[in-house]
């Protein structure tokens, strides 16, 4: 079975509804879970999509960057302002990026976004007027340093425009967005993953959203909610405990029938695997400030992320455990923090988790 890139549970997005509905068990759920992933491939890999490249797309990388763009609809002279910022952004994405875009409102006063923007770093356009409404964002995922600086300096010509968050390390801003936005789509190359609703096929090539893909090249491919909203939405990093809690034990329920809370596990690390860590890893434990960690500090670090870390990378391995990859973002006194990705087999009868992979 190939790994599960990420499942959806904030906001309920179908799976919790359907749980309830039918009153499963984990067991059953975690069955229920794995025949929607299966599909999903199945019916993608039919389109010409190979789920397993939408990577990118659906799980924070350690390496490249984030970045939340801000418009002043009240200057965007479109009622559907929502498509006429597409228009803006879409063209400068490149062609063979694949990245996820979400968007949404923020619902505060433009005067209180703009400070929140500016207590998480704001980098600003040559505009300044933040208007009377609210303060429309556009979220994406998987860049490249060069495209970041590219996005802002190209979107400077527009007066609509802000300026960006920028969103790869934790701040307060961040964990608004990911409170607020949802997936709108994913860019894969040329093509673009959509969300048709529920409507039959579950895959097609209709395009519900009414945004100019078609006119800038792209080719539609999209996708039945009760597959996109639990599978192929990008899950924003944020400490919000409430959102991280639920989406963790279904996501663990994707590979367990026991999910259990993981504060508390007992993180291991065998004497073998943490040889090998200081050795092959050296450099990366020097960049992240633990190089000189025994095993059982380096051990403390990883469990004090366990509080507020989403999960990805589901998989059955063939020695029959499982396991999962969290994101850590490590902090530094003299420099942004360090992320890395932890992958952990899950032992839920001992209430404990393996280290198994650090990159």
């Amino acid at each position: 079975m190939t790994s599960i890139l990420t499942v959806n549970a904030r906001a309920d997005l179908g799976l919790l509804s359907a749980r309830s509905a039918y009153q499963m068990r984990t067991d059953q759920f975690g069955r229920f879970i794995r025949a929607h992933h299966a599909l999903l491939e199945e019916e993608l890999a039919s389109a010409g999509v190979v789920y397993g490249e939408l990577a990118p797309a659906l799980v924070p990388s350690t390496k490249r960057h984030e970045m939340a763009l801000l418009f002043n609809v009240d200057l965007v002279d479109d009622p559907g302002y929502g498509e006429a910022i597409t228009r803006m952004f879409l063209p400068l994405l490149g062609k063979e990026a694949t990245l996820s875009v979400m968007v949404g409102d923020i619902f505060l006063a433009p005067a209180a976004t703009r400070e929140l923007a500016l207590y998480s770093g704001f980098v600003a356009s040559p505009s300044l007027d933040w208007g009377q409404q609210y303060i429309y964002c556009v979220y994406l995922n998987n860049l490249a340093e060069v495209q970041r600086e590219t996005l802002h300096q190209e979107l400077c010509a527009y007066p609509s425009y802000l300026g960006y968050v920028p969103s790869t390390y934790g701040s307060d801003f961040r964990d608004l967005a990911g409170s607020l936005l949802g997936t709108s789509f994913i860019k894969n190359k040329r093509r673009i993953i959509v969300d048709h609703g529920g409507d039959e096929p579950m895959v097609s090539n209709s395009n519900e959203t009414g945004l100019p893909f078609e006119e800038h090249g792209f080719k539609i491919v999209s996708v039945n909610n009760i597959l996109f909203g639990p599978l192929l939405s990008y899950k924003i990093q944020t400490e919000l405990i409430p959102h991280y809690r639920e989406d963790v034990l279904v996501s663990l329920n994707a590979i367990s029938d026991a999910p259990l809370p993981l504060e508390g596990f007992e993180i291991l690390i065998p004497e073998a695997k943490f040889g090998y860590l200081t050795t092959a890893k050296g450099k990366i434990l020097k960049i992240a400030g633990i190089h000189d960690h025994s095993r059982e500090e380096l051990a403390s670090v990883l469990r004090n992320h366990l509080e507020h870390d989403y999960i990805y990378r589901l998989q059955h391995n063939q020695d029959e455990t499982v396991q999962f990859t969290l994101i850590l973002e490590l902090p530094r006194d003299d420099a942004h923090p360090v992320k890395v990705a932890v992958g952990l087999k899950y032992f839920p009868e001992k209430q404990a988790l393996s280290l198994v992979t650090l990159t």
